[in-house]
């Protein structure tokens, strides 16, 4: 896989609903084309974990790099950060 390659990952339920747009991801194909970045995907996955681990192994066989947006947050419900623990197979840990 060539290190050009990038995929881009929304996370929300939000999103699935239509609810809000999915302006980040325009953006940030923009943004990242500009740089020089081949974007292969954008892909729109639930606040679940294991949909959030699922779509960033997916985008790691075929990116060298991810971008992920949405559904970050420091509140409890965030899923984001368990999603990516899972997908490197991590545990989870807390830093002050």
């Amino acid at each position: 896989m060539p290190d050009s390659l990038c995929t881009i990952l929304s996370v929300g339920n939000e999103l699935l609903l239509g609810l809000t747009a999915d302006t980040n991801a325009s953006y940030l194909c923009r943004e990242a084309t500009g740089l020089g970045w081949e974007i292969v995907g954008v892909e729109i996955v639930p606040d679940e974990t294991a949909a959030i681990a699922e779509a960033l192994g997916r985008a790691a066989e075929r990116s060298g790099l991810i971008l992920v947006t949405g559904g970050l947050g420091p509140t409890e419900d965030d899923r984001t950060r368990a999603g990516l623990a899972s997908a490197l197979g991590e545990p989870l840990r807390e830093r002050e």
